[in-house]
């Protein structure tokens, strides 16, 4: 059997079919959020023409993690959609106990996204950001940042061995890869080989990668094959 021979049976798989799903349903929030930003920038509302490169990162970033979080959200609602959009290939509906894991992966991911999101929607919204809505912001971000580590550290108590060897390899191999690759480039800083990193620069570039690696290790364990 020839590979474009079974190029039409993978399509028929329903793997296949939550993945060009999910595909189309990426491409839509990314389409409309585009669509929104430069109705807004027009408008005079938001700008983003001073915007870093990091600042431009961690808002796609922010804006797939909310588009991830609400999408598991809405589909957890339903025990029945849950366990067949969320592990594609099962023919039982979820259970209140996998429903409810579902929801709170999906709250996690949606306060990621929105915390990440926060410093870059008020600098780019408001020029100059005035010192009380900086304030308040940041205490939102503190707030929310509180309650998602409640929700991570409960994952992590329902989690099953599977899920939280993959997140401490995710963890480890973050640590180390990042530790490395901070070392090298603080070091070609400070003998001004290497131009200077914000603090927000690195929080992007570890964003970026811990999802990357996460994403490998998964792959690696044999999450979504």
């Amino acid at each position: 059997m020839t590979v474009a021979s079974k190029f039409p049976k993978f399509l028929s798989t329903p793997k296949a079919k939550v993945a060009a799903a999910l595909g189309l349903s990426g491409g839509v929030v990314g389409f409309g959020s585009g669509l929104l930003i430069g109705k807004l920038e027009k408008a005079g509302a938001m700008t983003v023409e001073g915007l870093g490169w990091s600042d431009l990162l961690s808002g796609l970033i922010a804006l797939m993690l909310i588009a991830m979080g609400a999408l598991v959200l809405i589909v957890s609602v339903s025990r029945k959609t849950a366990l067949r959009v969320l592990d594609p290939g099962s023919a039982r509906d979820a259970t209140p106990a996998q429903a409810s894991y579902y929801r709170q992966q999906g709250l996690v991911c949606l306060l990621a996204g929105l915390m990440l999101a926060a410093p870059v929607l008020a600098i780019s919204i408001f020029d100059p950001l005035p010192s009380e809505l900086a304030a308040a912001v940041m205490m939102g971000i503190v707030a929310l940042f509180l309650v998602q580590t409640v929700g991570n550290l409960t994952l992590w108590s329902r989690s099953d061995e599977l899920v939280r060897r993959v997140m401490s390899e995710t963890g480890a191999a973050s640590f180390w890869i990042l530790q490395g690759a901070l070392f090298l480039w603080a070091a070609g800083e400070k003998l001004n080989l290497l131009p200077a990193l914000s603090m927000w620069d690195a929080v992007t570039l570890m964003m970026a990668s811990y999802l990357l690696i996460s994403t490998l290790v998964a792959g690696r364990r044999g999450f979504g094959s």
